[in-house]
C-alpha cells in the first residue's frame, strides 16, 4: 500500500475516474499501438499527477522538470533516463527528479506510470 497526502481543492480529481469503488489506476489508460496515453489526474496551481501509457518503443525526449518530481512505475517496464544516467523501471518502482533535471522516457515495453509534479511557477 502507498499513502500519498495531497492538499486539493474540491472537484480537482478527474471526473472519469470511478467513485465509491476499488479500480486499477493502470488500466484507466491503455496501451495504445504506436502511442503514448495520458490522462490528468488532478491539476491545481503548483502541482499536477498524471497517468501515462507508453507503447514499446515510445517514449519522451529529453526534457527538464519544472520542479521536483516523483514517477510511480505502475506496469510493465521502462527505462528512464535521468542526467545521462539509465536506470530500468518496473512496476511498484519509484523515481524523483529534481527541480530542473533533464530526463526522458522510453518504453522498451509496454508501460504504464503516473507523475506527480510541482509546478512551481504556476503557484
Amino acid at each position: 500500500m502507498v499513502y500519498l497526502e495531497l492538499t486539493l481543492h474540491a472537484g480537482s480529481f478527474n471526473s472519469s475516474l470511478p467513485l465509491n469503488e476499488p479500480f486499477v489506476l493502470k488500466d484507466r489508460v491503455p496501451v495504445q499501438p504506436g502511442r503514448i496515453v495520458n490522462m490528468d489526474l488532478t491539476a491545481n496551481p503548483g502541482l499536477k499527477f498524471v497517468l501515462m501509457s507508453f507503447d514499446e518503443g515510445t517514449g519522451l525526449s529529453e526534457h527538464a522538470a519544472p520542479g521536483e518530481a516523483l514517477l510511480f512505475g505502475l506496469g510493465g517496464t521502462g527505462v528512464i533516463g535521468y542526467e545521462g544516467q539509465e536506470h530500468l523501471m518496473h512496476a511498484g518502482e519509484n523515481f524523483k527528479f529534481a527541480a530542473g533535471g533533464r530526463h526522458k522516457v522510453y518504453a522498451d515495453g509496454p508501460f504504464t506510470m503516473a507523475l506527480l509534479m510541482e509546478l512551481p511557477n504556476q503557484a
